[in-house]
């Protein structure tokens, strides 16, 4: 992949992040939670779903890849959790 296609890719997952973690944000201030359809939310831990409990010194790709996601999406209520706290200071 060339770096332009690169860079483009890395703008448009990054704007898709900042927009979840605004929508999420602005959903725990007004309800206090989020959706139970949304995968992990706030308290719950995510699973991987590959029926292994131990991955082994070397994860397969289908764990590294659950295991980045649910990273991810921890990553992203955090962001939601601390953006909503910060917004509730300065009112």
């Amino acid at each position: 992949m060339e770096n332009a296609e690169i860079t483009k890719l890395r703008g448009r997952l990054n704007a898709h992040r900042e927009l979840l973690i605004e929508l999420t944000s602005l959903l725990l201030e007004e309800r206090g939670r989020v959706p139970a359809g949304a995968q992990g939310g706030p308290g719950e831990d995510l699973s991987i779903y590959d029926q292994e409990e131990d991955p082994g010194v070397i994860p397969t790709d289908g764990f590294a890849e659950q295991a980045e996601f649910a990273s991810e999406v921890r990553a992203i209520f955090d962001a939601a959790r601390a953006r909503m706290e910060a917004k509730s200071r300065k009112s």
